[in-house]
């Protein structure tokens, strides 16, 4: 009985001692063993230090908590803090399911400290140890179903992770705090519905993260809801590798949330989120370079967004934003900024190092992602655009722009309706509404274009034209419909006006081109078969100022800017290549009708030596019909005025393609003095008076040209001469008085004919040698001119005479009474009378005349002698004294010839039977030669006798009749003695 006693007191003192001493091994030797060992232990495994304060441990409740973890890398920076961790296990659970049970897991206020070194090396990567050399002949591990685990609870309470990239910058450092994790039933023994959980992360640059949800480890199966706010996208990217993206993330805030669905299976991992929303507000991003603004957009939210990564699928119920601002400019060079920020890198290079590698095997093509959006709505967005192209940079302002699309699937590409509307530079306004197709590109759209200015437009057209764009407007409504299946085709139909257009040439700071309204209605436009209709084009009020300068170019000719050689060789672009086989259709326009309402001009030519300036006004009338078909012709029908005053009508019909033309042209009551500087220009003269009547008949038939010029000129008058070497030397007065009719009136008829296709053909050379040959020919023969006054049969050109004599015989006198007759209907002609005298002809018949001169001066000697001064011409002599001084002047001209009688008669010595007045008579006029002075003198008298007799008894006026120098002739002339008749005009 004792010994029973004893026994049952050993067996419970011995239990009693061992659980004493489990009891002091559990809260004393092993708190001990894992503050001594556990950091030695560590140390051997990471090379870290490890330190920890205090170790408790219930060795029947199975609940430890270590306080004061500390884990220190070898830099001597802390890698890990942990105020407390507490591990509660349920024994007793753990054996009834043969695995590990535990009723909570909770880690107080932990920190981590992650830092990615400036090689790029992460702190932790210090902790793993040296990894083992594989073994050949060992066989790849099985994988073992995971052991039963069970956490009833686990949480983490104020935890901290920092991270620091020491690669991406100084500044790279972000810190998750508060950490708060709560998970309840979690482990790897199949739950009714597994565990669930919560996460509340903060971060200090700015945001929270938060998730819920339920979660399974066998197999992997989590749903629940992810919450993402307030993220600071600037702050977070400091985080990212240097240059990852090719823009600055100046502001932004990022928000997300969503329910997901995470599932595990044989082909991988799935994920599904549905019903997410990604809110962006106040995002700014800009050009890093030159930190220039590209986006400032303050809110951008995506709703309704499911992801399926199985099916490859991205659904978005909406994308809306508003009030955004984005700048696009087009670079020097000629590329878009944005293309430049996101140009892809240029290829690697490795593989053109090692041409012997093998090309690598083409990847199995991954299934397509699959997008759908159901509504894009965009509302109030500014597009800033300016081109720097240019030599002064352009800026294009769209505000106002809303955009709204439904329907679009990538899966379906089919028509999208799409509806766009903007303000352009604050002024114009755009608006598209249509179907859209994405791929092949193609659009059917309704287009409205209100009010777009051109003058902002102006540095597009300076480097081609000296043109200023002073003013104007386009505005457009039709339809138009684009596709690029095959080729790229574009239609039109509608109307276009461009109003109060103005434009000025930068050379005269004039306006050159303008008009107060354009009109373009029934605009029917296919592209692709070049074929382009106009029902009906109006012009209001146009003008065109058309100017001819000094050196024979026009104002139209300096519009065009002159490039250099450099400017020209750099603006080369290279063709494209094009399709042999694909022949593009003759270009066809057909325009129903052009009107021209109350039109302008002003025409101006300075090559002229006096300068023409000319105003027409009242421009209207139409062209119908007007059309590249063949044999189609357009009706012309135009009238104006010149200076209000002359009168223009055009009317006829023409065809565009062969050029065939016959139009009429008239003016009426043109005043002549505005037309003087083409006068001074032909001529020499400008025109005091008169006034025209032009009627032209322009005929072109396959290049053969006939004109019929009818011109009436009515009272036409000269002025005064203008020095113009240029001019043609032609007595234009004298030309005008002998074609003009009593009346004062010039009818012309004369037509013109020429071959187009000569390339020395000039219809202006051509009017003007038919008006040159005209004057000649009326100027060459003047008499004939008068028609039935004066006889056919009689030359009225000249006016003969005896030899040595000025008296006209009676036919002379006859023909000088019908030409004064004639004279008195024509004004304005003059008579001009040239005496000639004729030496061999007229001579002999005079030197009796030149003794008796010499015999009168003898007389006037002698008186003179005797104290009386009588001029010699005034002297008569009587017979004595004739033959007395005959004797004397013979014998001082032949002294050994004379001899005297008994009584002192005269005599010859060789023959003194002879009569010596008779042979010395004849003797000394042998010693007179012609004399030019007397010559001239019957040349005079001739022309004297004509003019007295004309203004004597043809009452002409005095004042008409001019007689002209004598003219002395020295030849022998078969046509008798002639005075010249010739008519000229009163200037």
């Amino acid at each position: 009985m004792v010994l029973k006693r004893s026994t049952g007191y050993w067996i419970g003192g011995t239990l009693v001692g061992l659980v004493g001493l489990y009891a002091a091994a559990g809260y004393y030797v092993l708190p001990y063993w894992a503050r001594t060992r556990l950091p030695e232990i560590v140390h051997q495994a990471t090379g870290a230090q490890f330190g920890i304060e205090t170790v408790a441990f219930d060795p029947f409740e199975w609940r430890a908590e270590l306080r004061g973890i500390r884990l220190t890398g070898a830099d001597g920076k802390d890698l890990l803090g942990l105020e407390s961790l507490v591990l509660d296990i349920q024994a007793m659970e753990s054996l009834g399911m043969r695995g590990l049970a535990v009723t909570a897991i909770e880690f107080g206020k932990p920190t981590i400290n992650l830092e990615r070194r400036a090689d790029g090396r992460l702190n932790l990567a210090d902790l793993r140890p040296a990894e083992a050399e594989p073994d050949p002949s060992s066989e790849p591990a099985k994988e073992d179903s995971p052991p039963p685990l069970l956490i009833h609870r686990l949480a983490i309470d104020a935890g901290e992770i920092r991270w620091r990239d020491a690669l991406a910058g100084e500044d790279a450092a972000e810190t998750l705090m508060p950490l708060q994790l709560e998970v309840a039933e979690l482990g790897t023994v199949n739950g009714k519905n597994g565990a669930s959980g919560r996460l509340a992360v903060g971060l200090a640059s700015g945001g929270t993260l938060n998730w819920q949800g339920q979660l399974t480890l066998m197999p992997l199966v989590s749903t629940g809801s992810l919450r993402l706010e307030g993220i600071v996208v600037p702050k977070l990217l400091k985080l990212a590798p240097k240059d990852v993206l090719p823009v600055t993330i100046d502001a932004g805030q990022l928000s997300v949330t969503a329910d997901y669905h995470l599932s595990q299976h044989d082909g991988g991992v799935n994920l599904a989120l549905n019903n997410g929303v990604i809110d962006l507000k106040k995002w700014a991003i800009s050009e890093p370079a030159q930190h220039r603004s590209l986006l400032d957009l303050p809110s951008l939210t995506l709703s309704g967004v499911a992801v399926d990564l199985q099916d490859r699928q991205l659904t978005i119920a909406k994308v809306a934003a508003d009030d955004s601002a984005i700048q696009v400019w087009l670079q020097a060079d000629g590329v878009v900024n944005y293309q430049a920020l996101f140009a892809e890198p240029g290829q690697s290079s490795a593989n053109a190092s090692n041409p012997a590698a093998a090309p690598p095997t083409p990847a199995e093509p991954a299934k397509p992602w699959r997008l759908k959006v159901d509504d894009v709505a965009l509302s109030n967005h500014r597009i800033e655009f300016t081109d720097y192209s240019l030599t002064k940079p352009v800026t294009l302002e769209l505000t106002e722009l809303a955009l709204a699309v439904r329907g679009f699937d990538s899966a379906n590409p089919g028509k999208l309706p799409l509806t766009f509307a903007t303000r352009i530079n604050q002024k114009a306004s755009l608006k598209l509404a249509g179907d859209t197709v994405l791929q092949p590109f193609g659009a059917a759209w309704q287009v409205t274009l209100d009010n777009l200015l051109i003058k902002p437009f102006q540095a597009y057209l300076d480097p081609y034209l000296n043109l200023e764009l002073v003013d104007g407007a386009v505005n457009l409504d039709g339809n138009l419909q684009l596709t690029t299946t095959d080729q790229f085709q574009l239609t039109f139909t509608g109307n276009a006006n461009i109003d109060n257009l103005v434009t000025r040439d930068q050379i005269k700071n004039k306006d050159f081109l303008k008009w107060s309204d354009l009109t373009l209605a029934g605009i029917d436009i296919d592209l692709n078969q070049q074929d382009f209709k106009i029902d009906r084009v109006v012009f209001e009020r146009p003008y065109f100022r058309f100017n001819i300068k000094k050196d024979g170019t026009t104002n139209v000719d300096e519009l065009s800017v002159v490039k250099s050689p450099a400017q020209q060789n750099g603006s080369k672009v290279a063709e494209a290549p094009t399709k042999p086989d694909v022949k593009s259709p003759e270009p066809k326009l057909v325009i129903g009708k052009i009107e021209m309402k109350n039109g302008r001009s002003d025409f101006a030519d300075y090559s002229l030596i006096l300068p023409f300036v000319a105003e027409m006004k009242h421009l209207n009338g139409e062209v119908s019909g007007f059309s590249t078909e063949k044999d189609a012709y357009a009706q012309l029908d135009l009238q104006g005025k010149v200076y209000d005053l002359a009168s223009v009508d055009i009317k006829g019909k023409y065809q565009f393609q062969t050029g065939n033309t016959d139009v009429g042209l008239k003016f009426t009551h043109m005043p002549l003095p505005l037309i003087t500087p083409y006068m001074a220009e032909f001529a020499g003269y400008k025109i005091e008076k008169g006034q025209m009547a032009l009627d032209l008949q322009y005929k072109i038939s396959k290049g053969q040209l006939e004109v019929q010029n009818k011109l009436f000129i009515d009272q036409l008058a000269l002025g005064d001469h203008v020095e113009n070497p240029k001019a043609m030397s032609l007595p234009l007065h004298l030309a005008i008085a002998l074609l003009k009719d009593a009346d004062g009136r010039i009818n012309l008829d004369f037509p013109i004919s020429g071959s187009l296709e000569d390339p020395k053909f000039s219809l202006g050379a051509l009017v003007s040698d038919v008006l040159v040959n005209l004057i000649a020919k009326a100027v060459a023969s003047p008499f004939k001119m008068f028609g039935a006054l004066l006889g056919e049969d009689k030359d009225y050109s000249v006016v003969k005479f005896g030899p040595g004599s000025a008296k006209l015989a009676a036919e002379e006198s006859a023909k000088l009474d019908q030409l004064g007759q004639a004279l008195t209907t024509k004004p304005e002609l003059t008579l001009e009378i040239k005496g000639k005298a004729y030496e061999t002809q007229d001579w002999p018949a005079m030197r009796y005349d030149a003794v008796k001169d010499v015999l009168k001066k003898m007389k006037s000697g002698e008186l003179r002698d005797q104290g009386q001064k009588i001029r010699h011409e005034y002297l008569e002599l009587s017979d004595d004294e004739y033959r007395r001084l005959l004797a004397k002047f013979f014998g001082e001209v032949f002294p050994e010839e004379l001899d005297r009688g008994l009584f002192g008669k005269p005599r010859l010595k060789s023959d003194p039977n002879v009569d010596f007045y008779s042979v010395a008579q004849q003797r000394l006029e042998g010693i007179f030669h012609p004399d030019p002075q007397r010559l001239t003198e019957l040349a005079v008298d001739r022309a004297n006798h004509i003019a007295q007799y004309v203004t004597m008894q043809g009452k002409v006026e005095r004042g008409r009749v001019y007689i002209l120098a004598p003219e002395l002739s020295q030849a022998e002339t078969a046509d008798g003695l002639n005075s010249v008749l010739s008519l000229g005009a009163l200037p």
